[in-house]
């Protein structure tokens, strides 16, 4: 056939413009911009992180060069030159990128985070030094001195008896300097905490009250020493617990620990299990290390903390049950809040109560003293007494009171303002002297002073359910872009009507929140709300599944471009920050009117749940979901919520309540006429069949899940389904044919762009390969998908995977190896309580 026959078949299947005619030397040229190239992307990238980036910025060009890579490069080419000379020097590059990102994750953050990776780098690649000196150096950062020992002399044996050689001399000054030095003490696993918000420069009064709490806690105390601070609203129990927990800081050098448990407020208050978790991150500890109950939850906070002196404020409480599993051990001070006298946590559990009244007269004059200057006060002495007295002894109302001095022209014209507002809430006239109706009568006053924009800013506020309220959803509140939101939310800082714990995260105190609820109702801004956590959720989760369908959205479908995510880091980490606020948003639509939201927003999260949350928290989540759909009554709601929860069911190996769900699933969506939903709760369906040890019926099922597929043009749905026909060939003992369709199921996952299945469809054609002896090519793919994985950050699959290549390489006659990769499963597993550790740890034991 004439070359130009050729070229012409390849124009037509790559372009025209790719394949230019070199009229010089008389042949052709393919013509393709550099930046079409992963590696030319990859190198550049790599440049531009060497070229003196700051430590952020190259962390953040190195993770983009990293997620070019999809594997080992030319996989399926036969070459013997490109094994020999291409594809070991690329390897290296991949190499240097991945070692280097870990060395400033190392410098970043908790060590510990890393340990899982590194350990499956190392135990993948047994002689590469540079992987070992690193998973040494996480280990001995983590307190775990004895497991960096431990990994020095499997490297060493490796070495010994496979070369007959020593490590070199790295390693070896590494492992003599651990030997050296003394245990790490329990203060030295991680950054300490600062959590303590700022104290006020200017505190004035409660002299007898902090008399009583320094002779409380005068003198060092091994039990844990635990202070309730109790009273009305208003009253500044945290100011006072705040300015206390500053003064005596210095004796808890090890972890000084703050949270806001909103036991007074709009919403419920923070469960004891979401509060343990919040202060176990606050400690460091990675999300995936998080048990999922509140008794192991609780157990792991005092193991974190034994050992150290600890200072904990605990604000807002709302009973004694909220707070008891949240103390440590031993060793520190707990300082707690709340509106309750706490009384069960005085007989129970020793704690000293410190109730606080309203201030005296006096008080009162000395706080507005140290915020008005003087000689205003001195030339009004009439208005000063009256502003005290309409203030009613309350720290907040005074300090309010206080500001607006600052900008009226007298003191009179507050007094004049406050007793105007009086007369316009509801029973103030009544309750003369009762801290509520005096507050809300300053905090009417302080509204009026604002701007309309942030008088505006306010009212959107008490109409959002979280706690924290990140820059974002405020703007979406408002109506306003980020920029004009943020201008707002400064003058509410300046005015005390809004707190700033960290940038662009705002807080509400609760009887400020009360009043703005108060405020006339928008019901339009709620729905902004609403529809911005959910585009957003939608869009962060298109970063990370970007060909899932998502038909489920219909008819909410965004008015405002949603907020997009360079990567799938940046769409994690959205979800990481935005956690409880997007389950609060999800309790309070379903509460209030609104479940098509809820269960919108809680579908669009399951990536997120599947890679980070611990199954009996996703599962609790979903469930929540699927009520909020029956509650709307969308019949496309309760087919995907089911769906969803027997997905984690399936998972769990929970076998018949995920048949169960996958059916009523199937029934919804068949009474809809919603051919998608019908093929994926058929397939998923079927593939309950395979796990139950029924796999011809569930190979049928997934046939039919397949056709309509195919018939619809749905080739996502094409390839998982050819992946689940795989893992049912494989239990039929059909193993050519399991090869086949995973083999198939890989290119359109490979042509789609999608890693994460995709890496899942490769490990089970690893197994297809194990189950069919052929274990060279298993070990290939497993391995293939584990980096996948650990790229990702997919810590569970990962471990299933490492379960597989142990399996594999045992029966392959790799004992040793084998219980490498068993162990760093089951280090993943115990981390995410998976129900699977007893059965590993007999495996271990047994090989």
């Amino acid at each position: 056939m004439a070359p130009c026959t050729y070229v012409t078949r390849l124009r037509r299947l790559l372009g025209r413009d790719l394949i230019q005619t070199a009229a010089a030397r008389g042949g052709y040229q393919l013509d393709v911009p550099l930046d079409d190239f992963d590696l030319h992307r990859f190198r550049e990238l790599m440049r531009r992180s060497r070229d003196g980036a700051g430590h952020d910025e190259e962390l953040r060009l190195l993770r983009a060069a990293l997620a070019l890579w999809r594997g080992r490069p030319f996989t399926g080419v036969e070459s013997v030159w490109l094994d020999r000379e291409i594809i070991p020097r690329l390897d290296e590059e991949w190499f240097a990128a991945t070692e280097r990102r870990i060395d400033l994750e190392l410098d970043a953050g908790p060590p510990d985070r890393l340990v899982a990776e590194l350990r499956g780098l190392a135990d993948g690649h047994p002689t590469r030094e540079s992987l070992w000196h690193r998973l040494i150096v996480a280990l001995h950062r983590s307190g775990r001195r004895a497991e960096a020992l431990d990994a020095y002399t499997r490297i060493r044996t490796t070495l010994r008896e496979g070369f007959g050689i020593d490590p070199g001399a790295e390693l070896q000054h590494l492992h003599r300097s651990i030997l050296q030095e003394p245990a790490a003490t329990p203060t030295a696993e991680g950054p300490r905490p600062r959590q303590l918000p700022h104290d006020i420069a200017r505190f004035s009064g409660r002299k007898a009250e902090l008399a009583e709490l320094d002779r409380l806690c005068g003198t060092d105390q091994s039990p844990t020493a635990i202070v309730a601070l109790d009273g009305a609203p208003g009253t500044g129990k945290t100011t006072l617990a705040v300015h206390w927990a500053h003064r005596v800081a210095e004796r808890y050098p090890d972890a000084q620990l703050y949270l806001n448990l909103n036991g007074y407020g709009p919403g419920e208050p923070v469960t004891p299990a979401a509060a343990l978790a919040t202060l176990l991150r606050g400690l460091w500890v990675a999300g995936d290390l998080i048990p999922p109950g509140v008794e192991e939850r609780a157990a792991l906070l005092r193991t974190t903390l034994a050992g150290r002196r600890v200072l904990l404020v605990l604000d807002n409480a709302r009973d004694a049950d909220q707070v008891r599993a949240l103390l440590p051990g031993s060793g520190g001070l707990v300082i707690v809040t709340s509106r309750s006298q706490l009384r069960g946590l005085s007989i129970r559990d020793g704690a000293h109560r410190v109730t606080l009244h309203r201030l005296s007269a006096g008080e009162s004059a000395g706080l507005l003293s140290a915020a008005i200057p003087a000689d205003r006060l001195a030339a009004e002495p009439g208005a000063a007494a009256r502003l005290i007295e309409l203030c009613a002894g309350l720290p907040l109302a005074l300090a309010i009171v206080a500001e607006r001095a600052h900008r009226a022209g007298s003191l009179a014209e507050v007094v004049h303002a406050l007793q105007d507002e009086k007369a316009r809430l509801d029973n103030f006239g009544a309750g003369e002297g009762d801290p509520h109706t005096d507050l809300r009568a300053a905090l009417s006053w302080s509204y009026q002073a604002l701007g309309p924009d942030a008088a505006a800013m306010l009212d959107r506020l008490g109409r959002h359910p979280a706690g924290t309220i990140g820059l974002e959803s405020a703007a979406a509140l408002a109506d306003r872009p980020p920029a004009e939101a943020k201008r707002a939310l400064d003058q509410l800082v300046a005015a005390h009507m809004v707190q700033q714990p960290r940038p662009d995260r705002y807080e509400l105190h609760d009887l400020i929140r009360l009043y703005a609820a108060e405020r006339p109702g928008d019901e339009a801004a709620t729905t902004r709300l609403l529809e911005w956590y959910l585009h957003t959720a939608v869009s962060a989760d298109t970063t990370l599944m970007p060909n899932r369908l998502r038909d489920f959205l219909v008819p909410y479908m965004p008015r405002t471009a949603p907020r997009t995510f360079a990567d799938q880091a940046a769409a994690m980490a959205w979800f990481e920050e935005e956690y409880d606020g997007l389950r609060a948003v999800v309790v309070w639509a379903a509460a209030h009117g609104r479940p098509g939201y809820a269960w919108r927003i809680a579908i669009a999260m399951t990536t997120f749940l599947d890679r980070r949350i611990p199954w009996r928290d996703g599962v609790e989540f979903i469930e929540a979901a699927v009520r909020a759909a029956e509650l709307a009554e969308e019949r496309a709601g309760v087919g995907y919520t089911r769906n969803s929860l027997g997905c984690i069911l399936l998972d769990r190996r929970d076998f018949a309540r995920a048949e169960d769900c996958f059916a009523r699933a199937l029934v919804r969506f068949r009474s809809m006429g919603n051919r998608y939903g019908e093929a994926m709760a058929l397939g998923n369906l079927g593939l309950t069949r395979i796990s139950v040890g029924d796999p011809a019926y569930g190979r049928e099922l997934c046939r039919a899940a397949q056709e309509m597929c195919e018939r619809d043009g749905y080739r996502r749905g094409v390839a998982l389904n050819l992946d689940n026909l795989g893992m049912a060939n494989v239990a039929l003992g059909e193993y050519d044919r399991a090869v086949e369709c995973h083999r198939r199921a890989a290119e359109l996952f490979h042509e789609l762009g999608e890693t994460e299945i995709g890496a899942w469809n490769e490990q089970n054609l690893g197994r297809a390969y194990a189950a069919a002896g052929r274990y060279a090519e298993s070990v290939r793919s497993l391995r293939l998908a584990a980096a996948t994985l650990s790229r990702l950050g997919h810590l569970r699959q990962e471990a299933n995977l490492l379960v597989d290549l142990g399996d594999t390489l045992l029966a392959a006659g790799h004992p040793k190896m084998a219980r490498g990769c068993w162990r760093t499963a089951l280090e993943a597993m115990r981390e995410l309580s998976d129900p699977r550790v007893p059965a590993l740890e007999a495996a271990i034991a047994g090989v």
